[in-house]
Formats: C-alpha cells, sequence, structure tokens
C-alpha cells in the first residue's frame, strides 16, 4: 500500500518532492518506494522530462489497477472499522408471525435509517421453531413469548404489547358505547367470543369471563384475526396486529369501562450474553430498546446518536 500509495501521489504531482511533501515523507523515501514498486512489476514506471516526471508505457498499463487496488483496500478497512464500530455488519433474527408489526417494524425501519449498512436477515415461526433455530445457529437472536423454559437460553430484553379487543364495524357490538357495558357483556355478546391464548395472565382473565352457556371458541392469531375481519365475533388481539386494520376502518376497538391492563410479553433471546454479541447484533439490539422505550411512552433517542456507539 506504501508503494502504490507513493506511484499514485507522483502521477498525481508530476514531482517526486511534491509527493513526498504531500505524503508528509522525505524524497529518498518516496524513491525507494517506487523502485521497490519498479522492481515488483519489473518495469519501469517512470521516466523524467525536464523537471517533471512522466509515467513509461508500463506505468500508464499499471496506473488504473494500482488506483483500483488502493480504492479496494482502502474501502475494506473502512468496512472493518464500520463493523468494529456496530454500524455495519449481518445479523439474523427470528420472530413470531405476529410480531413483524408496531415496534418490529418501527426498530427495522430505523434501523435502515440511521445504519443502512447492517444487513438483518429475518425468519418468521412460533416459538419452539425460534428456539430451534437458535440452538441449529440458523438465526443469532430471536423474539419469542414470554415466559419461555429454556434455561440456557438468555433474555437480552422484554417488551410489553398492549392487548385490546376489536369487532368488525358492522359487528352489532360496534355500535354501541363502551361506557356502560361490562367486559363480561361484551363477551356473552360476542357470538361468538375468540379466545386466543396470548399470555397467562390473559387466558386466564378470559376463562374467568365465560363459562360453558356461552358461544365462545379458542383459535391461534392468525385465524382469530381473519374471522373478526369477516365479522365473526370478537377477539382480543395485540395492538399492533391490527394497527393497520384499525387506521383503515376494517377493525373498530371495542374498551368496556373495567377492561384491565393485559399484555403479551416478548422477549428477545439469545444463546450468547448481550455483551458477547457483535458490534451490529448489539447495534439492532440498542435499536430495539429505544423503539420498545417510544413505544412505552419514553423519549426517542437523540437522531443523531441512535445506538450506544453513536453512529449514524
Amino acid at each position: 500500500m506504501n508503494q502504490l500509495e507513493a506511484f499514485d501521489h507522483v502521477v498525481r504531482f508530476g514531482s517526486f518532492s511534491k509527493a513526498a511533501r504531500h505524503l508528509n515523507l522525505s524524497q529518498p523515501t518516496i524513491s525507494v518506494r517506487i523502485q521497490g514498486l519498479e522492481k515488483e512489476v519489473g518495469r519501469g514506471l517512470f521516466h523524467r522530462v525536464g523537471k517533471r516526471v512522466e509515467l513509461t508505457d508500463a506505468g500508464k498499463g499499471f496506473l488504473p489497477y494500482a488506483r483500483q487496488a488502493i480504492e479496494i483496500v482502502t474501502n475494506g478497512m473502512e468496512k472493518a472499522r464500520l463493523i468494529q464500530e456496530g454500524k455495519a455488519g449481518h445479523v439474523t433474527i427470528g420472530t413470531l408471525p405476529t410480531f413483524t408489526s408496531g415496534v418490529f417494524s418501527s426498530a427495522m425501519a430505523h434501523l435502515n435509517t440511521w445504519s443502512p449498512e447492517i444487513h438483518v436477515e429475518i425468519h418468521t415461526g412460533h416459538n419452539q421453531e425460534i428456539l430451534e433455530m437458535l440452538y441449529d445457529g440458523f438465526i443469532k437472536m430471536g423474539l419469542v413469548t414470554n415466559p419461555y423454559y429454556n434455561t440456557d437460553v438468555k433474555t437480552i430484553l422484554t417488551l410489553k404489547e398492549p392487548l385490546i379487543l376489536v369487532a368488525h364495524p358492522s359487528h352489532p357490538l360496534a355500535s354501541a358505547s363502551d361506557e356502560n357495558r361490562t367486559s363480561a357483556e361484551i363477551i356473552e355478546n360476542s357470538d361468538p367470543y375468540i379466545m386466543v391464548d396470548w399470555s397467562t395472565e390473559s387466558k386466564h382473565w378470559q376463562k374467568s369471563m365465560t363459562n360453558p352457556s356461552m358461544n365462545f371458541i379458542e383459535l391461534p392469531p392468525p385465524t382469530a384475526l381473519d374471522l373478526v375481519l369477516s365479522n365473526k365475533g370478537v377477539a382480543m388481539v395485540t395492538e399492533s396486529m391490527v394497527k393497520n386494520g384499525l387506521e383503515t376502518n376494517q377493525l373498530v376497538r371495542i374498551q368496556p369501562a373495567d377492561f384491565p391492563l393485559l399484555y403479551r410479553e416478548i422477549a428477545l433471546v439469545s444463546l450468547d450474553s448481550e455483551k458477547s454479541l457483535s458490534p451490529a447484533a448489539k447495534t439492532v439490539v440498542e435499536v430495539f430498546r429505544s423503539r420498545t422505550a417510544v413505544g412505552q411512552g419514553g423519549q426517542a433517542p437523540c437522531p443523531d446518536m441512535p445506538t450506544p456507539f453513536g453512529n449514524k
């Protein structure tokens, strides 16, 4: 690299002495580097014309490749620096199909804006599938429902997603006022009430609101949402899962006065501790942490310092 840079600077300035001054070196040092390069190439690269030096034919042929080599090595060194600082790299993440919007999509958009050279590869699956991908080395981090019971898996951070009741705009319960209705009345008149197992707490509450004589069914989240969108019943879903449906009036939120604060808790997990993650993975973790804070009423980080590495 020293020889190639000396060669490039002599070409640019047409002088050994000017090249030496620009590189803050002595002229003999530049001469030694050019001589060493000419020995490697096997040809003379310069000849003197008056007070200037000009390229020989061999030098002209060699110049574009020398500059390309300088550019490639410079870019490689810059890429290595960015990787070490957590501003570039490749990260693999597994996530639940029901956790691809809200905080997740916000985090990915934020990461793409401020750290576009971090490439995130995303795979989806259920809890057990995500844990298996971790063990197989297919992903580095996963987003799973908490609690999980794998003692060798480490929790990097947790976040809570609010759970809400939703119905189709044409459902009879959608047009009535929520203020004077209880949760039990809503569930009894859902026709049917669609029970979704989001957490132990939410399932216990839903069970306490139902009895064998009521019309209710238990379904996985995607199926429950499909039924509600078809105007069949009321379901409890995550707020992020139906954000677009609420905004486009495909769904309405039902909020009885006595509806409790219920959440689904998501854990970002890895087989490695946070300290042992790659710099790029640490940046992804910090972006999730910042988006979680924003989603829970915290402050967004300063735009020019979205990660602990202070990168844009």
